[in-house]
């Protein structure tokens, strides 16, 4: 009899599909503080949903969850910035989670000055993705912090065959500025940095979203980390899902006549 209960734990074993399997060991290893082996499990649940999950867990509901799963697994094994990824995921993903992801998020172990600025940062962005479930927290379109942009000036662009097939390529001049927000100036951090970076898109492929923002930014200004809410009108985009890719016609708060005329390129 014994062998037969055996046999029946082999056969409904082998009957488990590959999901359930990777849902059962990230459990067992959360469970035995496994956190890094947990992490890598949710993962695969993660990028192998759309081919893998069961048709219930393929919402945008369900992969928001996934999310925050993976920002729980994160924050237990002392890696926050996983888990402020993870967290922003599943913000994009369904932003009615805004709640629970919001709950998460005052939970994760930062140290105060860069938990209010990502508290400021998640309650803009909750705001403009699901304003009736924005948490209740003070969402001032005064909120400043500081944040660093760079002023754009196209090199050259050009299309090349890669390995990948025709690419086009944006290589650019960039100039650091940064805004202090203790102040509320913008300062210059340094000369024009010639060549400074390339930009690439696939011709027959998907739009790049950095590619796109560079190219707009011609002679304007490009910035690639969260926006503070005091100067969220006055930049163009996100051109990205994540909402760190912008591109503004000047800095925002300086008067038009106040900008710097920018240096020639040297020859």
């Amino acid at each position: 009899m014994r062998w037969g209960w055996i046999l029946l734990l082999v056969v409904a074993a082998a009957c488990a599909s590959t999901w359930e399997k990777h849902e059962s060991s990230v459990a067992k290893h959360e469970a035995n503080a496994e956190y890094r082996q947990a992490i890598a499990g949710q993962r695969w649940l993660i990028d192998n949903a759309f081919y893998e999950a069961p048709a219930a867990q393929r919402s945008p509901a369900a992969e928001a969850k996934r999310y925050l799963h993976l920002a729980r697994l994160a924050a237990k094994a002392g890696r926050p910035k996983l888990a402020l990824d993870a967290l922003n995921h599943a913000l994009t993903s369904d932003p009615h989670q805004a709640p629970a992801v919001w709950a998460a998020l005052v939970r994760l172990p930062l140290p105060p000055a860069e938990l209010e600025r990502r508290k400021q940062e998640f309650a803009w962005n909750s705001a403009a993705l699901a304003p009736a479930d924005a948490p209740a927290g003070d969402q001032k379109e005064t909120q400043c912090w500081s944040y660093r942009v760079r002023e754009i000036r196209l090199r050259r662009q050009r299309t090349v065959r890669a390995a990948e097939g025709l690419q086009r390529q944006a290589t650019y001049d960039a100039r650091p500025w940064a805004f202090h927000a203790d102040s509320h100036q913008w300062q210059a951090e340094g000369p024009w940095i010639i060549d400074a970076g390339t930009e690439v898109e696939t011709v027959d492929g998907p739009e790049r979203p950095r590619y796109r923002a560079i190219t707009a930014a011609e002679h304007l200004f490009f910035a690639d980390e969260p926006i503070p809410p005091c100067h969220r009108s006055g930049w163009r985009g996100p051109y990205d899902s994540d909402g760190q890719v912008f591109v503004a016609d000047h800095l925002p708060s300086t008067e038009a006549a106040d900008l710097p005329h920018p240096a020639p390129l040297p020859r």
